[in-house]
């Protein structure tokens, strides 16, 4: 997001955190596209049912089941809000942004 500066070399990059990185993950027309395809995908592979859209979101996004907080927060988000502002929601999580 920050791109290095060519003009100078340097060993390791710095770490930065700007709010134009989350502002970019939140609103880009690439990830509100990518989130609703990924909202598809997931009614597609897991049917209609939240819990079982919830499971297959985090197996295919971290690699793992969700916990039993993930699970409940998860149900009870997605009772008020569309299935593309969750999955937008899980890519801006630090756990599928930044590996360690």
């Amino acid at each position: 997001f920050d791109c290095p500066d060519p003009s100078v070399a340097t060993p390791q990059r710095s770490v930065s955190n700007t709010p134009v990185q989350a502002l970019t993950l939140l609103n880009n027309d690439f990830v509100l596209r990518q989130a609703g395809l990924f909202a598809e995908r997931l009614k597609k592979e897991a049917g209609g049912k939240a819990v079982d859209q919830i499971r297959r979101a985090y197996q295919l996004l971290y690699g793992r089941d969700p916990n039993t907080v993930e699970l409940k927060l998860g149900s009870e988000f997605l009772t008020s809000q569309p299935l593309p502002i969750y999955t937008r929601a899980l890519f801006n999580a630090n756990e599928f942004v930044y590996v360690p």
